[in-house]
Protein backbone atom coordinates (compact mmCIF):
# COMPACT_ATOMS: atom_id res chain seq x y z
CA UNK A 1 0.00 0.00 0.00
CA UNK A 2 1.25 3.16 -1.38
CA UNK A 3 2.00 6.00 1.88
CA UNK A 4 -0.58 8.46 2.45
CA UNK A 5 0.52 12.29 1.24
CA UNK A 6 0.55 15.04 3.23
CA UNK A 7 1.59 18.77 2.11
CA UNK A 8 2.49 21.22 4.80
CA UNK A 9 1.73 24.43 3.79
CA UNK A 10 4.00 26.90 5.91
CA UNK A 11 2.35 30.57 5.74
CA UNK A 12 5.32 31.60 7.50
CA UNK A 13 6.37 33.92 5.41
CA UNK A 14 9.26 36.30 6.67
CA UNK A 15 11.68 33.84 7.94
CA UNK A 16 15.28 33.86 6.94
CA UNK A 17 15.89 30.13 8.08
CA UNK A 18 13.72 27.37 8.31
CA UNK A 19 10.47 26.99 10.52
CA UNK A 20 11.26 24.92 13.18
CA UNK A 21 7.63 23.86 14.18
CA UNK A 22 7.12 22.51 11.04
CA UNK A 23 10.48 20.76 11.37
CA UNK A 24 9.18 19.41 14.44
CA UNK A 25 6.64 18.09 12.63
CA UNK A 26 8.07 16.73 9.24
CA UNK A 27 10.55 14.65 11.22
CA UNK A 28 7.78 12.14 13.66
CA UNK A 29 5.02 12.50 10.35
CA UNK A 30 8.50 10.74 7.68
CA UNK A 31 8.73 8.34 10.92
CA UNK A 32 5.59 7.01 10.67
CA UNK A 33 5.96 6.34 7.47
CA UNK A 34 3.92 9.41 5.64
CA UNK A 35 5.27 11.22 2.21
CA UNK A 36 5.61 14.59 3.46
CA UNK A 37 5.64 17.65 0.98
CA UNK A 38 6.61 21.10 2.12
CA UNK A 39 5.35 24.39 0.24
CA UNK A 40 7.45 27.56 1.38
CA UNK A 41 5.99 30.46 0.26
CA UNK A 42 9.75 31.59 -0.20
CA UNK A 43 10.32 29.02 -3.18
CA UNK A 44 7.45 30.85 -4.78
CA UNK A 45 8.05 34.85 -4.94
CA UNK A 46 7.32 35.61 -1.19
CA UNK A 47 10.27 38.19 0.04
CA UNK A 48 12.03 37.27 3.68
CA UNK A 49 11.30 39.56 6.14
CA UNK A 50 13.68 41.13 8.49
CA UNK A 51 13.48 42.32 11.91
CA UNK A 52 15.76 45.51 11.86
CA UNK A 53 18.61 46.26 9.85
CA UNK A 54 20.81 49.09 9.35
CA UNK A 55 18.04 52.18 8.89
CA UNK A 56 17.53 54.68 6.51
CA UNK A 57 15.61 57.91 6.69
CA UNK A 58 12.47 56.38 5.68
CA UNK A 59 12.24 53.81 8.20
CA UNK A 60 12.49 56.59 10.70
CA UNK A 61 9.80 58.47 9.35
CA UNK A 62 8.11 55.40 9.05
CA UNK A 63 8.24 54.81 12.54
CA UNK A 64 7.65 58.34 13.90
CA UNK A 65 4.09 57.72 11.98
CA UNK A 66 3.17 54.80 13.74
CA UNK A 67 4.18 55.87 17.09
CA UNK A 68 2.54 59.41 16.32
CA UNK A 69 0.27 59.81 19.78
CA UNK A 70 -0.87 63.15 18.20
CA UNK A 71 -4.93 63.98 18.59
CA UNK A 72 -5.90 63.55 15.04
CA UNK A 73 -3.38 60.36 14.93
CA UNK A 74 -4.52 58.70 17.60
CA UNK A 75 -8.04 58.49 15.60
CA UNK A 76 -6.34 57.21 12.34
CA UNK A 77 -4.09 54.58 13.60
CA UNK A 78 -6.62 52.06 14.02
CA UNK A 79 -8.47 52.74 10.16
CA UNK A 80 -4.63 52.82 8.94
CA UNK A 81 -3.35 49.48 10.86
CA UNK A 82 -7.11 47.86 9.20
CA UNK A 83 -6.00 48.93 5.89
CA UNK A 84 -2.39 48.10 6.05
CA UNK A 85 -2.89 44.64 7.38
CA UNK A 86 -5.76 44.10 5.14
CA UNK A 87 -3.15 44.98 2.14
CA UNK A 88 -0.06 43.18 4.20
CA UNK A 89 -1.96 40.07 5.02
CA UNK A 90 -4.05 39.40 1.63
CA UNK A 91 -3.82 35.56 0.19
CA UNK A 92 0.14 35.74 -1.50
CA UNK A 93 -1.20 35.02 -5.19
CA UNK A 94 1.61 32.50 -5.98
CA UNK A 95 1.10 30.76 -2.85
CA UNK A 96 -2.50 30.19 -3.61
CA UNK A 97 -1.21 29.04 -7.28
CA UNK A 98 0.69 26.28 -6.26
CA UNK A 99 -1.12 24.94 -4.13
CA UNK A 100 -4.30 24.86 -6.68
CA UNK A 101 -1.45 23.17 -9.06
CA UNK A 102 -0.89 20.12 -6.42
CA UNK A 103 -4.19 19.64 -5.34
CA UNK A 104 -5.02 19.29 -9.20
CA UNK A 105 -1.75 17.17 -10.28
CA UNK A 106 -0.86 15.17 -7.22
CA UNK A 107 -3.87 15.67 -4.77
CA UNK A 108 -2.47 14.89 -1.11
CA UNK A 109 -4.70 13.00 1.33
CA UNK A 110 -4.44 15.78 3.77
CA UNK A 111 -3.68 19.21 4.08
CA UNK A 112 -1.35 21.06 7.42
CA UNK A 113 -1.77 24.70 7.58
CA UNK A 114 1.03 26.52 9.88
CA UNK A 115 -0.63 30.10 10.63
CA UNK A 116 -0.30 32.95 12.78
CA UNK A 117 -3.55 35.12 13.23
CA UNK A 118 -2.53 37.82 10.61
CA UNK A 119 -3.01 34.21 8.08
CA UNK A 120 -6.54 34.40 8.32
CA UNK A 121 -7.65 35.73 4.85
CA UNK A 122 -5.26 32.67 3.42
CA UNK A 123 -6.29 29.97 5.96
CA UNK A 124 -9.85 30.79 4.86
CA UNK A 125 -8.44 31.06 1.18
CA UNK A 126 -6.56 27.31 0.98
CA UNK A 127 -9.80 25.54 2.91
CA UNK A 128 -12.53 26.91 0.61
CA UNK A 129 -10.14 25.22 -2.21
CA UNK A 130 -9.50 22.00 0.03
CA UNK A 131 -12.95 21.47 0.39
CA UNK A 132 -13.47 21.68 -3.40
CA UNK A 133 -11.21 19.14 -3.57
CA UNK A 134 -12.17 16.83 -1.19
CA UNK A 135 -9.33 17.12 1.06
CA UNK A 136 -9.46 17.29 4.41
CA UNK A 137 -7.30 19.93 6.47
CA UNK A 138 -5.53 20.30 9.92
CA UNK A 139 -5.41 23.92 10.90
CA UNK A 140 -2.75 24.64 14.01
CA UNK A 141 -0.36 27.47 14.98
CA UNK A 142 0.79 28.96 18.52
CA UNK A 143 -2.23 31.19 19.08
CA UNK A 144 -4.53 28.64 19.04
CA UNK A 145 -4.22 27.97 22.59
CA UNK A 146 -6.92 31.10 23.74
CA UNK A 147 -11.19 29.51 23.41
CA UNK A 148 -12.66 32.77 22.31
CA UNK A 149 -10.11 32.74 19.34
CA UNK A 150 -10.09 28.89 18.63
CA UNK A 151 -14.25 29.98 18.37
CA UNK A 152 -13.99 32.79 15.65
CA UNK A 153 -11.90 30.60 13.51
CA UNK A 154 -14.17 27.10 13.52
CA UNK A 155 -16.66 28.50 11.41
CA UNK A 156 -14.23 28.95 8.41
CA UNK A 157 -15.31 26.57 5.96
CA UNK A 158 -12.95 23.68 4.64
CA UNK A 159 -11.18 23.32 8.25
CA UNK A 160 -11.74 20.15 9.32
CA UNK A 161 -9.91 20.12 12.66
CA UNK A 162 -8.24 22.79 14.67
CA UNK A 163 -5.57 21.56 17.15
CA UNK A 164 -5.08 23.93 20.27
CA UNK A 165 -1.62 23.46 21.83
CA UNK A 166 2.04 21.35 20.87
CA UNK A 167 1.21 18.17 18.45
CA UNK A 168 4.77 17.46 18.37
CA UNK A 169 4.07 14.23 19.89
CA UNK A 170 1.02 12.86 18.36
CA UNK A 171 1.16 14.42 15.05
CA UNK A 172 0.90 11.34 12.89
CA UNK A 173 -1.74 9.89 15.14
CA UNK A 174 -4.04 13.18 14.05
CA UNK A 175 -2.76 13.11 10.89
CA UNK A 176 -3.80 9.25 10.24
CA UNK A 177 -7.42 9.75 12.16
CA UNK A 178 -8.04 12.85 10.35
CA UNK A 179 -8.03 11.25 7.24
CA UNK A 180 -9.97 8.75 8.21
CA UNK A 181 -12.65 10.74 9.59
CA UNK A 182 -12.35 8.87 12.91
CA UNK A 183 -10.83 11.62 15.05
CA UNK A 184 -11.85 11.92 18.35
CA UNK A 185 -13.96 14.53 19.16
CA UNK A 186 -13.04 14.68 23.57
CA UNK A 187 -9.23 14.65 22.63
CA UNK A 188 -7.40 17.30 24.44
CA UNK A 189 -6.54 19.69 21.62
CA UNK A 190 -8.97 18.75 19.12
CA UNK A 191 -11.49 21.41 18.22
CA UNK A 192 -13.95 20.84 15.16
CA UNK A 193 -15.79 22.62 13.24
CA UNK A 194 -18.87 24.80 14.46
CA UNK A 195 -20.52 27.73 14.54
CA UNK A 196 -21.38 27.60 18.27
CA UNK A 197 -19.44 29.87 20.73
CA UNK A 198 -20.79 27.77 23.35
CA UNK A 199 -19.23 25.11 22.07
CA UNK A 200 -16.59 23.20 23.96
CA UNK A 201 -13.10 23.76 23.57
CA UNK A 202 -10.54 20.83 24.36
CA UNK A 203 -6.99 22.46 24.91
CA UNK A 204 -4.02 20.19 25.11
CA UNK A 205 -1.85 20.09 28.18
CA UNK A 206 1.45 21.83 27.08
CA UNK A 207 4.44 19.01 26.65
CA UNK A 208 5.68 17.86 29.90
CA UNK A 209 8.68 15.71 28.37
CA UNK A 210 10.78 17.98 25.92
CA UNK A 211 13.69 14.92 25.11
CA UNK A 212 10.73 13.04 23.42
CA UNK A 213 10.88 15.61 20.67
CA UNK A 214 12.68 14.46 17.31
CA UNK A 215 15.42 16.33 15.65
CA UNK A 216 13.66 18.66 13.48
CA UNK A 217 13.48 17.77 9.93
CA UNK A 218 14.66 20.92 7.51
CA UNK A 219 15.75 18.82 4.55
CA UNK A 220 12.91 20.34 2.31
CA UNK A 221 13.37 24.02 2.96
CA UNK A 222 14.49 26.42 0.80
CA UNK A 223 17.89 27.11 1.71
CA UNK A 224 19.12 28.56 -1.38
CA UNK A 225 16.43 31.32 -0.72
CA UNK A 226 17.78 32.45 2.44
CA UNK A 227 20.62 35.24 2.74
CA UNK A 228 22.78 32.53 5.00
CA UNK A 229 22.34 29.15 6.33
CA UNK A 230 21.17 29.62 9.75
CA UNK A 231 19.95 26.63 11.32
CA UNK A 232 17.25 27.32 14.34
CA UNK A 233 16.82 25.42 17.37
CA UNK A 234 15.37 25.84 21.17
CA UNK A 235 16.36 24.80 24.45
CA UNK A 236 13.24 24.77 26.08
CA UNK A 237 9.73 26.36 25.74
CA UNK A 238 8.16 28.92 28.01
CA UNK A 239 10.26 31.49 30.12
CA UNK A 240 11.10 30.96 33.61
CA UNK A 241 10.35 34.06 34.75
CA UNK A 242 6.55 33.94 33.30
CA UNK A 243 5.30 37.51 34.88
CA UNK A 244 5.95 40.09 32.58
CA UNK A 245 1.99 41.42 32.18
CA UNK A 246 2.23 42.35 28.34
CA UNK A 247 3.48 38.99 27.26
CA UNK A 248 1.85 37.05 24.65
CA UNK A 249 4.60 34.50 24.19
CA UNK A 250 4.04 32.46 27.68
CA UNK A 251 0.20 31.94 26.73
CA UNK A 252 0.76 30.56 23.05
CA UNK A 253 0.55 26.79 22.95
CA UNK A 254 4.07 25.88 23.44
CA UNK A 255 5.13 29.08 25.60
CA UNK A 256 2.58 28.10 28.86
CA UNK A 257 4.97 26.84 31.68
CA UNK A 258 8.59 26.92 31.38
CA UNK A 259 9.71 23.06 30.62
CA UNK A 260 13.48 22.09 29.63
CA UNK A 261 15.47 19.76 27.35
CA UNK A 262 18.58 17.83 28.91
CA UNK A 263 21.76 19.07 27.63
CA UNK A 264 22.42 16.15 26.09
CA UNK A 265 19.72 16.62 23.76
CA UNK A 266 20.79 20.01 22.79
CA UNK A 267 24.19 18.88 22.13
CA UNK A 268 23.29 16.25 20.11
CA UNK A 269 21.22 18.30 18.01
CA UNK A 270 23.41 21.01 17.45
CA UNK A 271 25.92 18.82 16.58
CA UNK A 272 23.83 16.31 13.76
CA UNK A 273 22.15 19.75 12.35
CA UNK A 274 25.46 21.24 11.78
CA UNK A 275 26.54 18.32 9.81
CA UNK A 276 23.29 17.81 8.26
CA UNK A 277 22.76 20.96 6.55
CA UNK A 278 26.49 22.51 6.59
CA UNK A 279 26.09 25.12 8.48
CA UNK A 280 27.65 26.02 11.59
CA UNK A 281 25.28 29.16 12.55
CA UNK A 282 22.80 29.30 15.10
CA UNK A 283 19.85 30.72 16.06
CA UNK A 284 18.44 30.06 19.34
CA UNK A 285 14.65 30.41 19.65
CA UNK A 286 14.17 30.16 23.50
CA UNK A 287 11.72 33.03 24.96
CA UNK A 288 14.65 33.30 27.55
CA UNK A 289 17.83 30.84 27.30
CA UNK A 290 18.94 31.30 30.63
CA UNK A 291 15.89 29.75 31.90
CA UNK A 292 17.67 26.88 32.95
CA UNK A 293 21.20 27.78 34.02
CA UNK A 294 22.19 24.12 34.09
CA UNK A 295 21.61 24.07 30.51
CA UNK A 296 23.19 27.95 29.87
CA UNK A 297 26.40 26.81 31.71
CA UNK A 298 26.50 23.56 29.42
CA UNK A 299 25.56 25.32 26.20
CA UNK A 300 28.62 28.31 27.19
CA UNK A 301 31.33 24.97 27.95
CA UNK A 302 30.40 22.72 25.38
CA UNK A 303 28.97 24.28 22.06
CA UNK A 304 32.73 24.78 20.70
CA UNK A 305 33.32 21.04 21.03
CA UNK A 306 30.45 19.60 19.31
CA UNK A 307 30.50 22.56 16.47
CA UNK A 308 33.80 23.77 16.43
CA UNK A 309 34.12 27.36 14.93
CA UNK A 310 30.02 27.55 15.22
CA UNK A 311 28.54 31.22 15.92
CA UNK A 312 25.46 31.43 17.69
CA UNK A 313 22.72 34.05 18.65
CA UNK A 314 20.15 34.18 21.83
CA UNK A 315 17.43 35.49 23.79
CA UNK A 316 17.94 36.28 27.77
CA UNK A 317 16.21 37.34 30.40
CA UNK A 318 18.02 39.99 32.94
CA UNK A 319 16.43 39.37 36.58
CA UNK A 320 17.18 41.46 39.14
CA UNK A 321 17.95 38.76 42.33
CA UNK A 322 20.24 35.88 42.67
CA UNK A 323 22.15 34.41 39.70
CA UNK A 324 21.37 34.74 36.19
CA UNK A 325 24.44 33.61 34.35
CA UNK A 326 24.65 37.32 33.09
CA UNK A 327 27.86 38.08 35.11
CA UNK A 328 31.07 39.14 32.83
CA UNK A 329 32.84 35.88 33.28
CA UNK A 330 30.03 34.17 32.08
CA UNK A 331 29.71 36.29 28.83
CA UNK A 332 32.93 36.36 28.03
CA UNK A 333 32.29 32.54 28.06
CA UNK A 334 29.95 32.60 26.35
CA UNK A 335 31.59 34.83 23.63
CA UNK A 336 34.11 32.46 23.39
CA UNK A 337 31.83 30.10 23.00
CA UNK A 338 30.72 31.58 19.92
CA UNK A 339 27.46 33.86 21.18
CA UNK A 340 27.88 36.80 18.89
CA UNK A 341 24.70 38.63 19.69
CA UNK A 342 22.63 38.41 22.55
CA UNK A 343 18.90 40.06 22.95
CA UNK A 344 16.81 41.33 26.29
CA UNK A 345 13.82 42.64 27.02
CA UNK A 346 15.05 46.68 28.02
CA UNK A 347 11.22 47.61 27.70
CA UNK A 348 11.60 51.09 29.63
CA UNK A 349 14.37 53.27 31.13
CA UNK A 350 11.89 53.96 33.99
CA UNK A 351 11.96 51.74 37.36
CA UNK A 352 7.94 52.41 38.06
CA UNK A 353 7.09 51.29 34.64
CA UNK A 354 9.26 48.18 35.18
CA UNK A 355 7.70 47.04 38.25
CA UNK A 356 4.20 47.61 36.82
CA UNK A 357 5.33 45.86 33.69
CA UNK A 358 6.31 42.72 35.78
CA UNK A 359 9.37 42.82 34.40
CA UNK A 360 11.70 42.00 37.60
CA UNK A 361 14.60 43.90 37.20
CA UNK A 362 16.29 46.60 37.54
CA UNK A 363 17.90 49.90 35.72
CA UNK A 364 21.17 48.97 37.72
CA UNK A 365 21.09 45.71 36.53
CA UNK A 366 20.24 46.40 33.10
CA UNK A 367 23.45 49.10 33.22
CA UNK A 368 25.84 46.31 34.80
CA UNK A 369 24.31 43.93 31.87
CA UNK A 370 24.83 46.24 29.30
CA UNK A 371 28.52 47.24 30.27
CA UNK A 372 29.50 43.65 30.56
CA UNK A 373 28.21 41.99 27.48
CA UNK A 374 29.75 45.08 25.97
CA UNK A 375 32.96 44.65 27.21
CA UNK A 376 32.85 41.14 26.38
CA UNK A 377 32.67 42.32 22.94
CA UNK A 378 28.98 41.00 22.25
CA UNK A 379 26.81 42.38 19.86
CA UNK A 380 23.41 43.92 21.58
CA UNK A 381 19.86 44.21 20.47
CA UNK A 382 17.31 44.72 23.04
CA UNK A 383 13.39 45.30 22.68
CA UNK A 384 11.63 48.27 24.43
CA UNK A 385 8.01 49.21 24.58
CA UNK A 386 6.09 53.11 24.45
CA UNK A 387 2.77 53.52 25.39
CA UNK A 388 2.71 51.07 28.28
CA UNK A 389 -0.67 52.39 30.60
CA UNK A 390 0.77 54.71 33.30
CA UNK A 391 3.30 56.05 31.11
CA UNK A 392 3.97 59.74 31.07
CA UNK A 393 6.72 61.93 29.71
CA UNK A 394 8.77 62.08 33.17
CA UNK A 395 8.76 58.15 32.14
CA UNK A 396 10.33 58.51 28.39
CA UNK A 397 12.95 61.15 29.96
CA UNK A 398 14.31 58.43 31.92
CA UNK A 399 14.36 56.01 28.84
CA UNK A 400 15.62 59.37 26.53
CA UNK A 401 18.54 59.34 29.08
CA UNK A 402 19.70 55.31 29.21
CA UNK A 403 19.38 54.90 25.71
CA UNK A 404 21.65 58.12 25.41
CA UNK A 405 23.89 56.69 28.01
CA UNK A 406 24.64 53.89 26.28
CA UNK A 407 24.80 54.42 22.89
CA UNK A 408 28.21 52.86 22.39
CA UNK A 409 26.60 49.41 23.99
CA UNK A 410 23.78 49.04 22.22
CA UNK A 411 23.94 47.81 17.99
CA UNK A 412 20.27 47.77 17.42
CA UNK A 413 16.83 48.66 19.08
CA UNK A 414 13.21 47.63 18.23
CA UNK A 415 10.54 49.65 19.76
CA UNK A 416 6.90 48.50 20.02
CA UNK A 417 4.00 50.02 21.04
CA UNK A 418 2.50 48.59 23.55
CA UNK A 419 -0.39 46.13 22.69
CA UNK A 420 -2.87 44.44 25.04
CA UNK A 421 -3.40 41.14 24.11
CA UNK A 422 -6.26 38.67 24.75
CA UNK A 423 -4.58 36.08 27.44
CA UNK A 424 -2.32 38.14 29.05
CA UNK A 425 -1.64 38.83 32.45
CA UNK A 426 -2.37 42.77 31.56
CA UNK A 427 -5.98 41.33 30.13
CA UNK A 428 -6.80 39.58 33.35
CA UNK A 429 -5.62 42.95 35.33
CA UNK A 430 -7.71 45.10 33.16
CA UNK A 431 -10.89 42.57 33.41
CA UNK A 432 -10.67 42.59 37.26
CA UNK A 433 -9.69 46.43 37.87
CA UNK A 434 -9.97 48.33 34.98
CA UNK A 435 -10.01 51.68 37.09
CA UNK A 436 -6.15 50.89 37.64
CA UNK A 437 -5.23 51.39 33.91
CA UNK A 438 -5.63 55.44 34.25
CA UNK A 439 -5.92 56.96 30.88
CA UNK A 440 -7.03 53.82 28.94
CA UNK A 441 -10.39 54.39 27.26
CA UNK A 442 -12.39 52.78 24.31
CA UNK A 443 -10.95 49.68 24.76
CA UNK A 444 -12.20 47.20 22.35
CA UNK A 445 -11.37 43.54 22.39
CA UNK A 446 -10.80 41.76 18.94
CA UNK A 447 -10.22 37.97 19.75
CA UNK A 448 -10.28 36.66 16.22
CA UNK A 449 -7.36 38.42 16.30
CA UNK A 450 -6.08 38.26 19.66
CA UNK A 451 -5.55 42.20 19.99
CA UNK A 452 -7.70 45.43 21.03
CA UNK A 453 -7.86 48.64 19.87
CA UNK A 454 -7.88 51.64 22.47
CA UNK A 455 -6.76 54.93 23.53
CA UNK A 456 -4.33 56.36 25.80
CA UNK A 457 -4.76 59.99 26.83
CA UNK A 458 -1.94 61.28 28.16
CA UNK A 459 0.37 60.06 25.13
CA UNK A 460 -1.68 63.03 23.37
CA UNK A 461 0.17 65.78 25.46
CA UNK A 462 2.78 67.89 24.39
CA UNK A 463 5.24 67.19 26.76
CA UNK A 464 4.59 63.34 26.04
CA UNK A 465 4.89 63.45 22.26
CA UNK A 466 7.84 65.85 22.91
CA UNK A 467 9.89 63.25 24.52
CA UNK A 468 8.90 60.73 22.87
CA UNK A 469 10.20 61.95 19.56
CA UNK A 470 13.70 62.38 21.68
CA UNK A 471 13.57 58.73 22.28
CA UNK A 472 12.65 57.60 18.49
CA UNK A 473 15.53 59.88 17.36
CA UNK A 474 17.90 58.64 19.75
CA UNK A 475 16.93 55.16 18.12
CA UNK A 476 17.45 55.85 14.41
CA UNK A 477 20.67 57.19 16.04
CA UNK A 478 21.81 53.72 17.21
CA UNK A 479 19.90 51.80 14.68
CA UNK A 480 21.73 53.41 11.51
CA UNK A 481 24.66 52.68 12.38
CA UNK A 482 26.46 49.48 10.62
CA UNK A 483 26.99 46.40 13.23
CA UNK A 484 30.10 44.62 13.70
CA UNK A 485 31.94 42.74 11.43
CA UNK A 486 31.70 39.34 13.61
CA UNK A 487 27.51 40.00 13.67
CA UNK A 488 26.66 40.90 9.94
CA UNK A 489 25.77 37.15 9.65
CA UNK A 490 23.02 37.53 12.07
CA UNK A 491 21.52 41.23 10.98
CA UNK A 492 17.90 41.51 10.77
CA UNK A 493 17.24 38.18 13.20
CA UNK A 494 15.98 38.52 16.45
Amino acid sequence: MPPQNVLIVDLNNFARYPTLAIGYLVAPLRAAGFAVEILSPLSHGAPPMTHEREETTKENWIRRINFSTHPIMQRLHEPLRKLYSGNENKPHPYTLRAVDEILQQRKPDIILLSAYLNHYPAVKSLGEMAKAAGVPVLLGGPAFSNEKTIQEWQHLDGIDLIFAGEADAIIATLVKQTIAGTINAHWPGVCLPSNDNDSQIHIAPPLPNLDQLPIPDFDDFPWDAYPHRIIPIMTGRGCSWDVCTFCSDVVTANGRTFRSRSLDAVLNELKVQSERYQSKDFIFLDLKINSNLEVWYGLIENFQKVVPGGRWIATVHVDAKGENGLELEHLQAAKAAGLTRISFGFESGSEKLLKLMGKGTRMNRNRQFLDDAHTAGLSVRCSMMMGYPGETSDDLILTAEFLDDHRIQLDRIRPARFKAIPGTRFERLYHKRPGRFKGLENMQWDYSQARASYSYTPAAEKSYRREKARVLKIIHSINAQPLRDDARQFDGLM
